[in-house]
């Protein structure tokens, strides 16, 4: 049996002149709980980096080198699909590239898997069915990588979200980086591409055991979807808002969350009908709230940020200095509200004083109002530097690599650093009022990505009452899953009573009358406490 939780108690005067209050209820607040953001597991590679260092051997569950020739890689974006869950990673690199050079290309994987707390086991897409020699390593399997036609997927070009919608499954790809500007911005000419994925075509290729490989009978090269190009006019209808983003469909329309130039934006909002997501004709681009309303315009260069990165207050928009990289929103059904988390608040400061990290924030709708975004992983405050991301005052060779390229991202001397935060929103749940996220995490050094959980306090708001001469109401919202009972008293130290039976909600409002007739009726004090049912 688990303890009743008491939620903020209502104190009222019960025999007031009639009232008639009508006010929309707020959301619950969704708090992160200090100390909870912890790496559950390593996903690439063979064996588990920080467990290796501190010498331990803790195989990973995909073994991704045995199997795939996988040593590490970036990102991870999940979607739903047909029952699967489907990741796209980024940038990837073998365990030896005399025999498997990868080049940093982009594979796709899938799971299975419901829960967030058992081991992930990544199935990728091959060219061919498995074969392994008598030791049980696979000799001619290479991973699909996303190469579609006519756009280049190069380093820092990656397959950074997707979606699979009635007619087709869908990869939003930035590509245009140069990774040869030797000055600190080789993304300023990313522009982002829609792609259709055609998962039956490889299907049908692996059952057939064709050992032919051409990426045009898989991906197909749609519309640009934003560009940074810093020559587009004003009137271009494309201005960088949407370069890495994230998609989530509801109703009849996409919802795309979108940053511009990496690690330079804050968070931005587009709506696309689904039915013309190839086209994209009739996308609508947000352009605030009034009145609690959201407002729309036909052109990017109209768009506002839904979110700001301003952990420390500075200017606001359009004069803030955003660092948002990588940005992933889901929705919980349970709560009703919609979840965000990206990597931003970046600056150089000391530990102490460091935000830069894993940031999250909800809202009621896809165009908010979104809470202001509470950090809830900075590699030093959470245990990250040192433990399993590298850190060379910190660690030891030990830890040190693989990276991306040992040649110009050295081990030894390359701190690592945590990015792309991409929620996976089946394994989202709430267990007793407590917000479980599921993440994936990049790690740069070592160069591999983790499965992260971070937990959250769900606080419910008791909205305002509506007082009659013979009824007392009140509403909140919180979890479907939970049970609450009201207790009453004529004194708020002592004497309380339960008045209801068990109060649920399949939508998450929660509706509450006193009509006096099981409380003795109405005196001049009454004071109400709302709880969890024991």
């Amino acid at each position: 049996m688990r303890r009743a939780r008491l939620l903020f108690p209502l104190a009222v005067l019960a025999w007031l002149t009639t009232v008639s209050v009508h006010a929309a209820l707020n959301p619950p607040a969704v708090v992160w709980i200090t100390n909870s953001s912890v790496k559950l597991e390593q996903l690439t590679a063979d064996l588990d980096w920080a467990a290796l260092a501190q010498g331990s051997n803790v195989p990973t569950a995909s073994l991704t080198v045995t199997n795939y020739h996988i040593l590490g890689q970036g990102l991870g974006y999940s979607f739903e699909d047909n029952g699967k869950l489907l990741f796209l990673f980024g940038d990837t690199i073998s365990e030896n590239i005399t025999n498997w050079n990868y080049h940093a290309a982009d594979p796709l994987a899938w799971c299975t898997n419901t829960d967030g707390e058992s081991p992930l086991v990544l199935h990728f897409y091959t060219n061919t069915p498995a074969i392994t020699n008598a030791s049980g390593v696979a000799t001619n399997v290479f991973p699909v990588f996303v190469q579609p036609d006519g756009i280049k997927m190069g380093p820092d070009d990656v397959p950074n979200a997707g979606i699979s919608l009635s007619n087709g499954v869908f990869l939003i790809c930035n590509t245009g980086s140069d990774t040869t500007d030797t000055n600190i911005a080789p993304q300023t000419n990313d522009y982002s591409v829609l792609v259709t994925f055609f998962e039956t075509n490889l299907v049908a290729t692996n059952n057939a055991n064709d050992s032919t490989y051409d990426a045009a009978n898989f991906f197909v090269t749609n519309r640009t979807v934003s560009a940074l190009n810093t020559n587009l006019p004003p009137t271009s209808p494309l201005q960088g808002h949407f370069i890495n983003v994230s998609l989530r469909a509801w109703g009849t329309n996409v919802f795309m969350f979108g940053a511009g130039e990496y690690r330079s934006s804050d968070v931005f909002l587009c709506m696309i009908p689904a039915a013309d997501f190839v086209s994209g004709a009739g996308t609508l681009f947000f352009t605030g709230l009034t009145n609690g309303q959201p407002a729309w315009s036909s052109a990017e260069s109209n768009c506002v940020p839904v979110v700001q990165d301003n952990p420390t207050n500075g200017p606001p928009w359009p004069n803030d200095n955003p660092s948002v990289g990588n940005v992933s929103v889901i929705y919980s059904t349970n709560l009703n509200l919609w979840l965000m988390t990206y990597d931003g608040g970046r600056n150089t400061g000391h530990q102490s004083t460091n935000t830069t990290g894993v940031y999250f924030s909800c809202a009621p709708q896809p165009w908010g109002p979104w809470s202001t975004p509470q950090l809830i992983f900075n590699k030093y405050r959470d245990h990250g530097a040192g433990v399993f991301i590298y850190d060379p005052a910190l660690n030891d060779a030990a830890l040190a690599g693989p990276t991306v390229d040992s040649n110009t991202v050295p081990p030894l001397t390359t701190p690592g650093g945590d990015f792309a935060p991409l929620m996976i929103e089946r394994f989202a749940k709430i267990t007793n009022a407590t917000l479980n996220i599921y993440y994936t995490l990049s790690t740069w050094n070592p160069y591999c990505v983790v499965k992260m959980r971070s937990q959250f306090a769900i606080e419910p708001a008791i909205g305002l009452p509506n007082h009659t001469q013979t009824n007392f109401s009140f509403s909140w919202l919180a979890p479907t899953n939970e049970i609450y009972q009201v207790d009453y008293s004529t004194n708020l130290l002592a004497g309380w009573n339960t008045l209801t039976n068990f109060i649920a909600s399949s939508n998450g409002t929660f509706n509450f009358t006193d009509t006096g007739t099981n409380s003795g009726g109405f005196g001049t004090n009454k004071f109400y406490r709302v709880r969890t049912s024991q």
